[in-house]
């Protein structure tokens, strides 16, 4: 959604978006619909190519994903967590390149292209909505968006306040079926009020957004600033806990959502929900660990007297 908006629909187009300092953001559209017909040979071996320059122009970012890897994987061999990172970074950048192809979709043609795992859950979300607890997966763009095809509901949208194209973009994007993409300093309650109504929250849970609000629990044996909120959103609105994951597999180009069954979160401390919210996050990435975006600094926040885990 737009930064000046906070209404259901595609952001408004503006004239002031076709200045000339935002034609190469426009050529970039451009080639993203050009893959998006061009079939997926092409966009997977234009992602492998970005995967192996990825590894050499931007070291700073490549050190990020293995030492996540390294911090959530100790026992596994250097050999297999490469592997995770290489694949990972050809996953990534395809998906990045399906971006037209969720962008131009009619309604119902994601859910046409879509496996889902877990039919029976996915069934029922649509008619007693409720948490949709997801992560970081390089198929989360196109999860959220199969997903609001049949699903009504609201999610946190981050505006790109560097350039108002992409902003319009990826808004209309997210909003086009009918999600309410709100920006995180609209708070909690109107998503509450959501679900409430018969709303579902699509809710992104493994991110570190700082001490602020946060909790340390572990994840993948590592203390984690984790936000113990989907628990209590699901106990103020009454509504059950879906965990799901959107996942792609970079031989076929097709993506799949897992759904794991509905979970109940402890009402006890935050720690304790902000535990119980990792190991379902755990359990949706030990299937795959390759399909989570590990380019995140996860552990960016450190607990007292722990020195950065990021340092070079």
């Amino acid at each position: 959604m737009s930064r000046a908006s906070a209404s259901v629909g595609p952001p408004v187009f503006r004239r002031g978006l076709l200045a000339p300092r935002y034609w190469p953001t426009w050529l970039g559209i451009g080639l993203l619909y050009l893959l998006a017909i061009g079939g997926h040979p092409l966009r997977r071996g234009v992602a492998r190519l970005g995967a192996g320059l990825y590894r050499r122009l931007n070291p700073r970012r490549a050190g990020i994903i293995a030492t996540n890897l390294r911090l959530c994987f100790p026992h596994q061999t250097e050999a297999t967590r490469a592997q995770w990172q290489t694949t990972y970074l050809e996953r990534h950048l395809l998906a990045l390149l399906d971006l037209g192809r969720i962008r131009r979709a009619r309604r119902g043609e994601l859910t046409r292209q879509t496996e889902v795992e877990g039919q029976a859950i996915l069934d029922r979300l649509r008619v007693e909505p409720g948490v949709i607890l997801t992560v970081h997966s390089v198929g989360l763009e196109w999860a959220a968006a199969m997903l609001a095809e049949t699903v009504e509901g609201s999610t946190i949208y981050k505006p790109f306040a560097d350039n108002p194209v992409v902003d319009w973009w990826f808004g209309g994007m997210r909003t086009r079926h009918g999600t309410e993409a709100l920006p995180r300093e609209r708070g909690m309650g109107p998503h509450l009020r959501a679900l409430r109504s018969g709303r579902s929250f699509f809710y992104i849970a493994d991110e570190d957004l700082g001490a602020e609000h946060s909790v340390f629990a572990p994840f993948f044996g590592v203390e984690k600033a984790t936000l113990p909120l989907a628990g209590k959103l699901a106990r103020a609105s009454r509504r059950p806990v879906y965990p799901v994951i959107g996942q792609l597999d970079e031989v076929t180009g097709r993506y799949r959502l897992r759904f794991l069954e509905p979970v109940e979160l402890p009402a006890g401390t935050d720690r304790e929900a902000a535990s119980a919210i990792n190991r379902v996050i755990e359990e949706l990435v030990l299937d795959d660990p390759a399909q989570l975006m590990w380019s995140l600094k996860y552990f960016k926040t450190t607990p007292p007297g722990e020195e950065d885990r990021y340092r070079d």
